[in-house]
């Protein structure tokens, strides 16, 4: 029927086209191999691969491996991506090969990391990957696949950019490979692999950049923040070392390479005479691009390639100019920072958190058509779960300090998903994740009715603001002892959360006892606010938001809130706490939420803004480290769509 019709579309567009017979046993000949010597961590290996299919015929790759990979048909870039997975969940990609020849050859080139960061967690070299057409296998990796080395790259060279991304490359042009081909070393481990639910990213065309020549090289500004791949065209004099460096802003006129222990910069070692290099395994991000070189190097072109994650966005229309630039580069925003998966920002971090990929997808909702990204990061998510019980600081998360406040979120995310798409079998994937989570807080109740700060390893974060951020418990251990406080967020949040999860399974949630909890230990009479701790006597708008949000305060604390006066501001990435509390308590507070976003974000416009910063302050935040784009700050698209 036409209603059954549109039913099938809508599930395509939630959890992607049905899965082919063939993609059930992808791997159905292939084996885990890697080079016959093991190579040791930021290393890299090619694969060398045959097989017969002429161009017009539905033939598909599957390929997943440690780190990241790109494939090559015929000596043109057929696919590239980050594994982005877990060591015991592993994932394929899916890519349907075009330009076949009839006898083809397929190469693959994977970088094996070996270093953990907050983006991936260190495992063991690996690659699998096999090609198919229909159910018959075209060639698969395994003992008779031949590989050696690369080392156009630099191996073993573990130069990292941030402890959050990882790890940088240097890639030497003036290197012929003369190693042989040997066969590959089958493992000894055979991990299950699973198919990818999203699409492949795309890599779309050069954008056109102004390069200006300085002192020491170049000066290249692409207009506006761009994620992607690293592109060289030039012609030099000499062999060379080239070293580019890339960032959001300029300081002095110049890029700022350094911020603290980061590194923002990649190398290449030039040929003399014409070079042309593109990078399809560190994504890089940013408005700028200084690069270092000989005198007499001719700058052909030079920039970021946009890579991103196929969409159909939603139109809207806003008479305000204003508004209309503002959802416009909301958008914006969000699109950077969706690959793999959702990411934090594309410049300093690319990592997958709960608090900021709430935001994100609630956005996305209004902003793409379609949640099959959606559902495939919050299951992704569900993989994180730790044996605590609670989940990692990020996914995958090799350097993990988890907060608590973070795994209250996921409730609310996946409860989210589901009022927006309908979609309730998720619950099959991710219903005993949540079930952990809310036993972990609900046996931290204690006989006062609050729930203590976490101790060791954990980070009680909740903002970047004072009194919230908690920043010196990052990395910490038991020696370091602990101070037992309790904080009003978190037990907001609990409450929060807790009904939440009570409505999503049919259950029920007694709240008063945590409500009278909270109003006797926070509660300020003089005030008439609620205080951001036991430990002191500090306000903030994010927590009177929470207190309003589960029921406390009235009018008078409204008001208070939307003031603000005598409360330490709320950040951005909050934003949706004070606004949902605020039209929680009335619907004369729609006005308030528009032009509040009005005025913050044309702030930030008006100081050059191509996509929304991590907090209001821009690169000054974090000691010069702040994210000129930052996914959790797309917030208005939600709001202006929902408001107007």
């Amino acid at each position: 029927s036409a209603a059954s019709d549109v039913y099938k579309r809508q599930m395509i567009l939630i959890s992607g086209p049905p899965v082919q017979k063939e993609d059930t046993d992808m791997f159905s000949t292939a084996k885990w191999i890697w080079l016959k010597e093991d190579s040791g961590e930021d290393s890299y290996g090619e694969f060398l691969a045959h097989f017969d299919a002429a161009d017009g015929e539905k033939v598909r790759l599957y390929v997943a491996c440690d780190g990241c990979y790109t494939a090559y048909l015929n000596g043109k870039i057929a696919a590239f991506s980050s594994a982005a997975d877990f060591p015991a969940y592993k994932l394929a990609d899916k890519i349907e090969l075009k330009g076949l020849k009839g006898k083809n050859e397929l190469k693959i080139v994977v970088w094996h990391f070996g270093v953990d960061s907050q983006t991936y967690i260190a495992d063991g070299a690996k690659v699998a990957f096999e090609v198919k057409r229909g159910g018959k296998t075209l060639c698969a990796s395994g003992e008779n696949t031949v590989s050696r080395p690369n080392v156009n790259y630099k191996n073993n060279y573990k130069k990292v950019i941030t402890a959050q991304l990882g790890l940088s490359f240097l890639y030497d042009a003036t290197v012929v490979n003369g190693l042989l081909y040997e066969k590959s070393r089958v493992l000894a481990e055979q991990p299950e692999a699973h198919l990818r639910p999203t699409a492949p990213l795309r890599l779309r065309g050069r954008r056109k950049v102004k390069i200006e020549r300085t002192e020491n090289g170049f000066l290249v500004d692409m207009k506006r923040e761009t994620v992607g791949f690293l592109e060289l065209s030039l012609k030099s004099p000499d062999k060379q070392k080239i070293l580019v460096a890339y960032g959001e802003h300029l300081t002095d006129g110049r890029v700022p390479r350094f911020i603290d222990k980061r590194d923002f910069s990649a190398e290449y070692v030039a040929a003399a005479g014409k070079n042309e290099y593109i990078n399809t395994f560190r994504r890089i991000a940013g408005r700028y691009l200084e690069i270092f070189c000989s005198p007499g190097t001719e700058l052909l072109y030079a920039g970021i390639r946009p890579v991103d994650y196929p969409v159909q966005r939603i139109g809207r229309k806003f008479e305000d100019k204003t508004m209309r630039k503002i959802y416009d580069v909301s958008v914006y925003t969000l699109r950077q920072c969706m690959h793999e998966h959702y990411e934090d920002c594309p410049w300093r971090e690319q990592a997958l958190y709960t608090m900021d990929s709430r935001n994100q997808m609630l956005c996305g909702y209004y902003a793409f058509r379609g949640a099959r990204y959606q559902r495939a990061n919050l299951v992704y998510i569900s993989k994180g779960l730790r044996a605590d019980g609670l989940l990692s600081l990020c996914f995958p998360g090799g350097l993990d300090y988890p907060i608590p406040f973070f795994s209250l979120v996921y409730p609310v995310q996946v409860s989210e998903y589901i009022a927006h798409t309908g979609d309730k079998s998720i619950l099959k994937e991710v219903g005993g994740v949540l079930e952990r989570i809310v036993a972990v807080f609900d046996s931290r109740v204690e006989e006062n009715g609050l729930i203590a700060n976490f101790p060791a390893p954990y980070w009680n974060f909740y903002e970047w603001s004072e009194g919230s951020s908690h920043s010196d418990e990052i990395g910490r251990t038991e020696k370091d002892g602990y101070v037992r406080r309790y904080d009003l967020i978190l037990n907001c949040m609990y409450v929060h959360a807790r009904k939440i999860y009570a409505r999503l399974t049919g259950g029920t949630f007694d709240e008063k006892p945590a409500l009278d909890a909270i109003h006797k230990a926070f509660f300020d009479g003089e005030t008439g606010m609620y205080r951001l701790s036991t430990e002191g006597k500090l306000f903030s708008r994010l927590g009177n938001a929470f207190a309003l949000l589960v029921g406390h305060g009235g009018a008078a604390l409204a008001e208070k809130t939307a003031k603000g006066g005598g409360m330490t501001d709320i950040t951005l990435s909050m934003l949706t706490f004070l606004y949902d509390a605020l039209l929680k308590s009335g619907q004369e507070y729609k006005t308030f939420v528009t032009e509040d976003i009005k005025k913050r974000y044309s702030a930030m416009l008006k100081k050059g803004a191509t996509t929304f910063w991590e907090t209001e302050k821009g690169a000054e935040d974090f000691g010069g480290a702040g994210s000129l784009c930052h996914g959790w700050s797309a917030l208005p698209v939600y709001y202006l769509s929902v408001l107007s």
